[in-house]
């Protein structure tokens, strides 16, 4: 249904830190890695996180990626939510681990949108 009304691509698939290709009766759509873990609802409702952890799980994950990308690129998405991160308590903390990643990034790093990584990933797996 969403490849029928247009869509052409989502979100809510969580899995490995590469974009894949899903087969749709209306075509293919294309799956944008969705963070679980790196994803404050579970993490500070569920879990009962505090949000300098979630900050730190950030900083510890991206050094994970960073090895990794050694093989090949991948997509580390954080799921941000106003009502939680953007909360004046918590705030703090995710913009220290945001700065840290600015500093820590090089120019194999890339800041972007979904819409941006399922731009560029059409263009260099086109679908048949």
């Amino acid at each position: 249904m969403l490849r029928q009304a247009g869509y052409e691509y989502l979100l809510d698939w969580a899995h490995d830190e590469q974009p894949v290709w899903m087969r749709t009766e209306h075509g293919p759509i294309l799956s944008v890695p969705y963070p679980q873990e790196l994803n404050d609802v579970p993490q500070l409702m569920a879990r009962m996180r505090e949000a300098d952890e979630f900050a730190a799980m950030i900083l510890s994950a991206f050094e994970l990626h960073r090895r990794e990308c050694a093989n090949g690129p991948v997509v580390m998405g954080i799921a941000l939510h106003p009502y939680l991160m953007g909360q004046a308590h918590r705030f703090g903390y995710l913009e220290e681990a945001l700065t840290k990643l600015r500093e820590r990034a090089g120019d194999d790093v890339w800041f972007t949108t979904p819409g941006a990584i399922a731009k560029h990933y059409r263009s260099l797996f086109p679908t048949k």
